[in-house]
């Protein structure tokens, strides 16, 4: 098995191929000078483009494999087009599909975005509240008399938050999430279809006021207020819940809670959209980083010319965001495929066929992200920060994606939280580690599971203890969410070192191998690295363990400098696509021209 089949999976080569060719289209080459406006017009324009070239948002929601490869090459190629298409698919047409199954009453706004005539957007957060979604306050009150809902934004922070609905002259429908009142009754929080703009402006009572410009990810950005806007009954996305003409509502579901996290649901299609993007992201930037640094001559005062890539400290980074790219890819790749298989009816993947695991990617990959492509950044020195090399780009999506579709600190928290109460999980068992060798795959695993055996009996004794001694449940978490914090990390990098070593495997026979081996002991060793002092005050390693470190993660980028190359190559990112001139060989003439 050769590095590309091990990296990509049973992706079809001829599919990507044909992916990376439609977005070699003059709409995507880059444009300089644009006001904001103009960028965010561009954006859906290249959307449409997509939408015509491509199946039907609800065509590709039922093969999610080719929908996750176009968001792979969108972000790599447009990251704002990237967002735009997941707003659009996932969250919105893929919301009204979801909570409105069945409904032939559906398709006035199914026959708008699914061809997007009118841009899908999900319209959820609300500004005065850090943690909006379980305090929505957007009331859509039923009316008897006509049959209809009105939307109301009851005071200012009930203000809907950064929905990408500021562009005018764009027509936008979106899922508006509202807590559903009939009479005086709260019913929970349901999503609504709402006309939001058409080609001409807004209805009566919605008000769109644009928000300030973003540096790094940019879109319509917009506030949405509501006062006493009207939309039809058929607006609302009642799932399994009924609603007759005459204002009788029942919900199997038994709750407005239990209600809120289905409504909510949606979001794990973000959550592995965004994981595969920031994935692919990361891949893009120390691709071109390396690249760069293999070509790029240098010199020091104890040393002739040579390539940046020769210097250790650029090794030492670079690699070690290479083998975290690596890492995550396969981690992101297994919850792809459990994804995938669960979308089309199938038995998936256990453990990465959980929500909590499609979070866990999510975050994972913003964490893999922001550290890969601020080190590509630094290590490229000025050439990283012109948006040209795409890096500067790649940085602010992973910016922007951590607090989106799901704060990835929040996801954290959460997961903590479920590990510790054992929701569907048994902890690895601990085991010290006798006598191994720091290059033994075998005591990466042992050490990477008693870490977090260890601080998942360590948390669920604290919190036990808190308990019998009275302690409110906010107090006793409050003291322990960085404790929670470390049991997620652990439970990732257990994940990611499993999936690592499984591809690892697959490659056993191939000259790919050979690449992998000292990649995936950087990976392990590098980890160990930056939790040493834990692993030293257990006792789980020795102080000549420790010693060593250092000089053999040296040893090991020097096995992996004439892998390099190959390693980058496998994720297979045509300069075309990319189109930043540091990626090039000849670096100097793609910046000079177009003098």
């Amino acid at each position: 098995m050769n590095l590309s089949t091990v990296v990509h999976g049973d992706q079809d080569d001829a599919a990507r191929k044909a992916m990376t060719e439609l977005f070699d289209d003059e709409i995507f080459r880059r444009r300089e000078g644009l006001t904001h406006d103009e960028r965010c017009r561009l954006t859906y324009d290249r959307m449409r483009f997509l939408g015509r070239a491509l199946p039907a948002a609800t065509a590709l929601l039922k093969d999610p494999a080719t929908l996750l490869m176009l968001l792979e090459t969108a972000a790599v190629t447009s990251p704002p087009v990237f967002l735009g298409l997941t707003i659009h698919c996932c969250l919105s047409v893929n919301a009204i599909q979801e909570f409105g199954a069945g409904r032939d009453d559906l398709a006035e706004y199914l026959d708008e975005v699914d061809p997007m005539k009118a841009i899908g957007t999900l319209v959820v957060t609300e500004l005065g509240h850090g943690n909006s979604h379980s305090a929505i306050r957007t009331e859509a009150r039923y009316d008897r008399t006509t049959q209809e809902f009105v939307l109301t934004t009851p005071d200012p922070g009930a203000r809907k938050f950064m929905s990408n609905t500021g562009l005018a002259g764009v027509p936008k429908i979106g899922v508006v999430y509202a807590r559903l009142m009939v009479g005086e009754t709260d019913h929970g929080v349901f999503g609504f279809v709402v006309r939001l703009r058409d080609a001409t402006g807004t209805p009566p009572g919605i008000r769109i006021r644009p928000l300030p410009e973003t540096p790094h990810l940019e879109l319509d950005y917009a506030l949405v207020e509501f006062d006493g806007a009207r939309i039809p009954k058929n607006g609302l996305l009642h799932d399994s819940a009924t609603l007759t003409a005459e204002g009788v509502f029942h919900d199997p579901l038994g709750s407005p809670a239990v209600r809120l996290q289905r409504s909510l649901t949606v979001r794990e299609n973000a959550w592995v959209a965004s994981a595969a993007a920031l994935a692919a992201v990361s891949r893009a930037s120390v691709m071109i980083a390396i690249r760069h640094a293999r070509h790029r001559i240098t010199r020091s005062r104890v040393s002739a010319e040579r390539p940046v890539l020769g210097f250790r400290p650029q090794q030492r980074a670079l690699f070690g965001a290479l083998s975290a790219a690596y890492a995550t890819t396969f981690l992101v790749g297994r919850t792809k495929r459990a994804w995938i298989a669960t979308m089309a009816g199938e038995t998936s993947d256990g453990l990465f066929s959980l929500g909590r695991t499609r979070g866990l990617a999510k975050a994972a990959a913003c964490q893999t992200a922001n550290r890969v492509t601020t080190e590509c950044g630094l290590r490229a020195g000025a050439h990283g920060m012109f948006s040209v090399n795409r890096i500067a780009e790649y940085h602010g999506l992973a910016h922007m994606l951590n607090p989106a579709a799901g704060d990835s600190h929040l996801i954290l928290l959460d997961a903590g939280r479920a590990l510790a109460e054992s929701e569907r999980y048994r902890p690895p068992a601990a085991v010290a580690p006798q006598g191994r060798e720091l290059r033994d795959p075998r005591l990466w695993t042992e050490l990477a599971d008693t870490r977090e055996r260890l601080l998942h009996d360590q948390l669920t004794g604290e919190l036990e203890l808190a308990r019998r001694r009275g302690q409110t449940p906010f107090e006793q978490w409050d003291n322990r969410q960085m404790l929670g914090l470390e049991l997620a990390d652990a439970h990732i990098h257990r994940l990611e070192l499993m999936c690592f070593t499984e591809a690892v495997y697959s490659a056993s026979g191939s000259r790919g191998l050979e690449a992998l081996t000292p990649l995936i002991t950087l990976y392990a060793l590098d980890k160990i690295h930056r939790e040493l002092g834990w692993y030293l005050a257990r006792k789980l390693l020795t102080p000549g363990q420790a010693q060593a470190l250092p000089g053999l993660l040296n040893r090991l980028c020097e096995e992996i400098v004439p892998h390099a190359l190959e390693l980058v190559g496998a994720f297979e990112l045509s300069e075309e696509l990319l189109d930043a001139p540091m990626n090039a060989a000849d670096y100097v003439s793609r910046y000079t021209e177009t003098e």
